[in-house]
């Protein structure tokens, strides 16, 4: 008798919750939510340096949060300059349209129409009645000693690709203070994906002091890699430092983390700030992007 108790007690437990998974299969409903971009962003892509290749700044309009990447306005009929404020007469550097919100200047060291390391520069954007404006020194970057080949036998993550892979040999400058931003070409194709964004504050590991050293190896080998596929003879590999400033460097992390701010324990999104401001205090249009001025040292090499 009990057992048969207990059984109709399990049946009816196993009904219960298949009348229960009905109802709130039955229940669901599918809410559309409609996100409109109302008041679209100027955004201002200006990272410029002292190299003698044509130098861009791009200037966009911000789109919707469900909108496709790529698909950004540009913004063309602006007029755009950068100043050298350390000389004994202001100094400008008009960048021309040429497309899709694309403003170019090409140096020109015969002329004296080069940016200075050390020097102090300001961005000057002029949209209809917008001016926007924004500051950046050129500080020093450091020397590359050299870039050595290793020979890695791919087993599983991360390194997943038997084959070439380089280590950058650099030391960070002498004196705390320094950020780098280390950029990867392979065959002059910059490897831009954000998780491959590679960033230091001086040699990477500043817990304890540590200073005008060889980088930490995250910086020197894992940032300058992509794992899942070695470096294949013939291939060339160009490794640039950027310096960047201290505001630079927050700012990197801070997009970064929004791009990874996902899953279980996520938090709100959050707009990143800018360092580019309107220069009138009145004028109500959101901005975004960032500006810097970076010297850059470079080396290459070819995978025999």
């Amino acid at each position: 008798m009990k057992f048969l108790f207990n059984q109709i007690q399990r049946n009816s437990f196993i009904i219960l919750l298949s009348g229960l998974a009905t109802f709130l299969a039955g229940c669901e409903d599918v809410i559309q939510v409609d996100v409109v971009n109302k008041s679209p962003k100027i955004v201002v892509d200006a990272f410029v340096n002292n190299t003698l290749d044509t130098q861009t700044i791009k200037l966009t309009r911000s789109i919707g949060y469900f909108d496709s990447t790529g698909s950004e306005p540009a913004i063309t009929q602006a007029q755009v300059a950068v100043v050298d404020q350390s000389t004994s007469f202001p100094k400008l550097f008009v960048f021309n349209h040429t497309a899709n919100g694309k403003y170019q200047f090409l140096p020109n060291p015969v002329t004296g129409d080069t940016f200075s390391i050390g020097h102090d520069y300001a961005l000057l954007v002029v949209i209809g009645s917008d001016t926007l404006v924004s500051f950046s020194t050129l500080n020093p970057t450091t020397t590359i000693d050299s870039l050595r080949l290793v020979d890695v036998e791919g087993n599983g993550p991360p390194i997943n690709t038997t084959g070439k892979y380089v280590e950058l040999m650099a030391k960070d400058r002498k004196g705390p203070g320094d950020f780098y931003w280390v950029k990867t070409f392979r065959n002059d194709s910059f490897l831009n994906n954000i998780s491959q964004l590679n960033i230091s504050a001086d040699m990477g590991n500043t817990s304890r002091g540590q200073d005008g050293d060889l980088f930490i190896y995250p910086v020197r080998y894992n940032g300058v890699n992509d794992f899942s596929r070695s470096f294949k003879s013939g291939e060339t590999v160009r490794i640039e430092i950027h310096s960047i400033n201290a505001i630079a460097f927050a700012w990197f992390n801070l997009v970064v983390s929004e791009n990874q701010n996902g899953g279980l324990f996520a938090t709100p999104p959050a707009n990143i700030f800018t360092n580019v401001v309107s220069f009138n205090p009145n004028k109500k249009t959101a901005i975004g992007g960032f500006f810097c001025m970076s010297a850059v040292t470079a080396a290459s090499v070819t995978i025999p």
